[in-house]
């Protein structure tokens, strides 16, 4: 059966570019009229690049528009010369810049002479980046590309990797990536340049961070520092108001009162031979009422003639006053996540409510 075209036209009576002979086009319509024209006058452009659904969409759109006027031509090429006229370009400001811009499209031999001459050196590979990406990554990259584009992601991975994301695609799809390898035997240096390009331009832009850490982890490492009662006070209106941040702040918060359930035995010794026997003493002298849990458990494990020795000092200091109480044991946690950090020790996670309850 022949195929019936529909032709698109405009009111010869007012010029097509008036607003209300504007023909009901929609975005991608306008846009295969675009690269029809382009293609038509022997032009090229990277239609492969699109998803599947996109050249989907174009195929479907080149049927459906069938034969285009000249008026809705004309049309669709002056909105598009007035959105390019309202965007305006954008150049680079540097010569390092307009290299970086240009040269996929310059003389190779002629790039390399101009990195020379401004002592640029060679520009960084845009395969580091991708091939840095974790397996689940390159998988979400990977369907959106052509079979042989696919072939040379995974021609340029270790064997390791590249089997982990064959592992992980539909059997249908490695079985074209594999036949798709031979298809890549002609890949020049430039091709694959451009190929990686393209695949970096593609990933998702991460915007800088001003802060490292977490939110959580922020408030933690204040209230880590801060005097027991000003942040149990704040952790209790945060639970009020936040319960489930404030959850996770508990989670990354370590205190004096911690070390006789998130410390292993093992570990006491370690920690006792970084802290000054003055501040040790000073610490358990005053938590021996506070926080007596935690005093047993350090004095519990280590050697005998230590905890004697302790426990003499601590006697002889008597009673330590709050401020200085408070501080002694701040300087304690303060060490132990210090060695954490180090690896040297490793602070177990807090019990859950749920645990806490049972």
């Amino acid at each position: 059966m022949a195929t019936q075209h529909k032709t698109i036209t405009t009111p010869k009576a007012v010029p097509a570019t008036h607003q209300d002979t504007a023909p009901a086009l929609a975005g991608p319509q306008k846009a295969a009229i675009i690269i029809q024209m382009v293609l038509s006058e022997g032009g090229s452009l990277p239609l492969s690049s699109l998803s599947p659904r996109g050249q989907t969409r174009l195929m479907q759109d080149f049927v459906e528009l069938g034969r285009v006027d000249r008026a809705t031509l004309s049309y669709v090429v002056t909105e598009l010369e007035r959105d390019l006229s309202m965007q305006g370009l954008s150049f680079p400001r540097s010569v390092s810049d307009a290299l970086t811009t240009l040269e996929s499209h310059l003389n190779p031999e002629l790039v390399e002479d101009l990195r020379n001459q401004l002592g640029l050196g060679a520009p960084a590979s845009p395969w580091g980046k991708i091939l840095a990406l974790p397996t689940e990554k390159l998988i979400d990259l990977i369907p959106d590309e052509d079979p042989k584009i696919a072939a040379v992601i995974l021609s340029k991975l270790d064997a390791e990797k590249a089997s982990e994301v064959l592992d992980q695609v539909p059997a249908e799809q490695a079985t074209k990536l594999a036949l798709a390898m031979q298809e890549t035997g002609d890949v020049s240096p430039e091709l694959l340049a451009q190929i990686g390009t393209m695949l970096t331009a593609a990933l998702p832009q991460e915007k800088p961070k001003a802060f490292s850490d977490a939110p959580a982890l922020r408030v933690a490492n204040l209230l880590n520092a801060a005097a027991p009662d000003r942040r149990d006070e704040v952790l209790t209106s945060l639970g009020e108001q936040d319960p489930e941040f404030a959850a996770k702040v508990r989670s990354l918060i370590f205190t004096f009162a911690d070390i006789a359930t998130r410390i292993t035995d093992v570990d006491v010794a370690k920690i006792t031979r970084d802290i000054a026997q003055e501040e040790l003493v000073l610490a358990l002298a005053y938590a021996k009422s506070v926080e007596p849990d935690s005093t047993d458990f350090i004095l519990n494990n280590i050697s005998k003639r230590m905890a004697e020795a302790l426990r003499e000092e601590m006697a002889e200091v008597g009673e330590v006053e709050k401020k200085p109480g408070e501080a002694a044991m701040g300087k304690i946690t303060a060490a132990i996540r210090k060695l954490s950090d180090s690896g040297d020790i490793k602070i177990l996670p807090p019990a859950s409510d749920d645990a806490e309850a049972a």
